[in-house]
């Protein structure tokens, strides 16, 4: 078939690029538990940057903030991720839950307060949006799986104009849960995500070997995952997510 039925898509790092704002919101979270911080607030740091395509989830973004406010060096985390998380995680001495809470809290402050400000954090990214509302002519329903909070997400999405069939956030479990149910409503499903770990999770799910299973490289990606794509995930440039369906590798 020359297209899906259904067009999942991650968030971050594939429709909209809210670097600026990862770090901002992960900075206060961090403070708002007792990291010190002397340098600049605005502009990410580039060591934080470097680091952001290893990120999973929220909660290891407030961990990596609250590491680089002590002169951590980047290179610990692109050598060892896992293992600088658990070191830093000891020193802390928080919770993976209670660095969400903090990092959701100040996201929710931040909306409230100023949610034009908030919003102006994240770019879209070129062209994604005009692509997405073509789907509905095209016949195919997109929805949006994201680690994200469901409720931030959709506000992300409203400020394009953007109104997916639905948006499943970091509530409604992980994204391989997620597509197990899709595939169950209609297939077939493709999925585009900028983290390659999370596609080959995809991969080794014997229900969801029917799933298309594409690397935005447009996305957050480290420097090798190119050359580790395996099939049968697809390398999925930005001119060929903008073309029709029948363009895409299948």
């Amino acid at each position: 078939m020359s297209r899906p039925a259904i067009l999942a898509l991650d968030l971050d790092g594939v429709l909209v690029d809210g670097m600026e704002e990862y770090w901002r919101s992960s900075l206060a979270a961090a403070r708002s538990l007792g990291a010190p911080w002397t340098g600049p607030q605005g502009e990410a740091s580039p060591a934080f940057r470097r680091i952001r395509p290893w990120v999973h989830t929220g909660w290891e973004m407030v961990l990596v903030a609250w590491a680089l406010t002590h002169s951590a060096p980047a290179e610990a985390f692109l050598q060892d991720y896992p293992g600088a998380l658990r070191q830093w995680q000891a020193r802390v001495g928080q919770s993976p839950a209670v660095l969400q809470d903090a990092l959701e809290r100040h996201r929710r402050a931040c909306l409230s307060r100023d949610p034009q400000g908030w919003l102006a954090q994240h770019r879209p990214y070129p062209g994604v949006a005009e692509r997405l509302r073509r789907c509905g002519i095209e016949g195919v329903e997109w929805v949006v799986i994201t680690t994200k909070g469901r409720g931030f997400a959709a506000a992300l999405l409203a400020q394009d104009g953007l109104q997916p069939t639905a948006v499943y956030g970091r509530e409604d479990g992980s994204k391989v849960r997620v597509l197990r149910r899709l595939l169950e409503q209609r297939q077939p499903v493709w999925f585009v995500e900028d983290r390659l770990p999370t596609l080959e999770q995809v991969m080794a799910d014997p229900q969801l070997r029917g799933v298309g299973c594409y690397l935005a490289a447009w996305g957050y990606l480290r420097h090798a995952d190119r050359q580790q794509l395996r099939p049968p995930a697809h390398w999925l440039d930005h001119a060929t997510f903008c073309a029709p369906f029948h363009a895409w590798p299948a």
